[in-house]
């Protein structure tokens, strides 16, 4: 091989050796010369030069030459990586114009594609003050975002440091990223999310669905609605869809399984159902699945749990239990399990107990913790540490919120309250703060949202209301599950 192939030697356009050959990285207009040819590729190459592997960063291609062409093998960006090590300043970041480095091409199929993976960045974000923001700046297309994933992920296996605190982006567009807390970041898809309120009771039976944009707090009002209109319901949600179940419709209980598509705002309609028509049940999620329990069917209180695949929207009917029957009770969602706190297993007898449902086995535990008030026509809302009970009964209406820590599975006393003591209130959860919609005290039905910020547990009081006063309504988000 003539030596005027070679490259030079701390030329930045130069990378890595690939497989003992020639890795050129940059076109030739970038400085990274190899006999380079008008396509910035290196030419003069001749057939005993068969098997050579070029990286072309300008047009995204990894090149073998077969002889007597440069055949492409792979397309898909180069990952960029950036170390920000900062706690306190705001950073925007064009890939294109920060430091590259090469890791490779991958293939595991994140994007769909078989050709690689395009446009990967990679970012190790630092622990922060609450509220810094890093903005990535990438090209117009879609994008999937991976927030401190755990260490048991292989989707990248090196330099992460501690396992924690970064993000990997998939074809992205421009994004932004949030420190909600010292250590926990999240992107804006997430903040920009939406939380809906379907149905409900203004004494009559609503089919209305209520919004509200978590990072502006503002009220929407889409046209979409439920297919039957109804109330004491309970609502559980996939990434893409929100799925309203059961209810009361003024005359029956029902069995019914309906919801929205949070992309359009348009209705979807599943065949299927619960195993059993009842009312006033409680939900939870995982990734995978929605779990419907408790309630009543119009002559007892039930101790049932059904559900929901969401990849095909199939009945789903676990053996498992709750540990005693009950209605009228909340759930919140940790990543591994779902806790089922409260409700009422008589006409006057008010449950403090949480049970938890663990959703790799589809068993049920009975969690240490218990409310710090026994009540029904209570709701929840989660972060990703911690599930918050709002409101509800004991005989009069209660403006508590206490709760759940996932990790120890010990009891949380908030000192914040709602705005107003009431119950038959619907929770729903942004990344960031908790929203409780509707509701009934002693005097009417409300039309207020309050809240709770997870990260200092104090009280939100929304200037956004629903498009009317209502109890029984149901909540579901859009921006993620957990």
């Amino acid at each position: 091989m003539p030596t005027n192939q070679l490259p030079t030697k701390g030329t930045k356009n130069w990378g890595t050796i690939l497989n003992s050959w020639l890795g050129q990285l940059g076109p030739a207009s970038l400085g990274g010369i190899y006999n380079g040819d008008t396509a910035g590729r290196p030419a003069g190459l001749t057939a005993d030069d068969e098997g050579r592997v070029y990286v072309d960063t300008e047009s995204q291609e990894l090149l073998n030459w077969d002889g007597s062409a440069w055949q492409v093998l792979l397309t898909g960006n180069i990952e960029q990586k950036f170390n920000i090590t900062s706690k306190t300043t705001d950073y925007t970041i064009t890939p294109t114009e920060a430091e590259t480095g090469l890791n490779g091409f991958s293939n595991d199929g994140a994007t769909g594609a078989n050709n690689g993976i395009d446009n990967i960045i990679k970012l190790t974000l630092p622990d922060a003050v609450t509220g810094s923001k890093i903005t990535v700046i990438g090209s117009e297309v879609e994008q999937v975002v991976e927030i401190n994933p755990q260490a048991t992920d292989t989707i990248i296996t090196t330099d992460v440091p501690d396992g924690k605190n970064w993000a990997r982006v998939f074809m992205a567009d421009t994004l932004e990223f949030y420190a909600i807390s010292d250590t926990e970041w999240v992107a804006n898809e997430k903040l920009s999310a939406t939380g809906y309120f379907g149905g409900g009771n203004d004494g009559s039976s609503l089919d209305t669905i209520d919004g509200l944009v978590f990072v502006s707090e503002t009220a929407i009002n889409p046209s979409v609605t439920i297919s039957v209109a109804r109330y004491k319901f309970s609502g559980a949600n996939s990434s893409t869809r929100g799925y309203f179940v059961g209810g009361w419709d003024g005359s029956s209980r029902l069995d019914i399984i309906d919801g929205i598509k949070f992309s359009d705002e348009t209705a979807i309609n599943p065949s299927t159902t619960l195993s059993v028509a009842r009312q006033s049940t409680a939900s939870v999620n995982s990734v995978a699945n929605g779990y419907f329990t408790g309630g009543h069917d119009g002559s007892s209180r039930l101790d049932i749990i059904d559900g929901i695949k969401f990849s095909d929207e199939t009945a789903i009917n676990p053996s498992t239990t709750l540990s005693t029957v009950r209605d009228s009770l909340a759930g919140v969602s940790s990543t591994v399990n779902g806790y089922l706190g409260g409700g009422s297993n008589s006409g006057s007898t008010y449950e403090n107990i949480i049970d938890g449902l663990v959703f790799s086995t589809e068993t049920v535990t009975s969690s240490s913790a218990t409310l710090s008030i026994g009540r029904s026509y209570l709701t929840g809302v989660n972060s990703t540490t911690n599930g918050y009970f709002a409101g509800g009964l004991d005989g009069s209406y209660q403006d508590t919120i206490d709760g759940i820590i996932f990790a120890s599975e010990a009891a949380i006393n908030s000192s914040a309250t709602l705005l107003v003591a009431r119950g038959y209130l619907t929770g729903v959860s942004s990344a960031i703060n908790g929203y409780f919609g509707g509701g009934i005290d002693l005097s009417s039905y409300k039309d207020m949202i309050d809240g709770v910020v997870f990260a200092t547990e104090t009280a939100i009081n929304s200037s956004a209301t629903l498009s009317t006063v209502k109890d029984y309504a149901v909540g579901c988000q859009s921006g993620g599950i957990l």
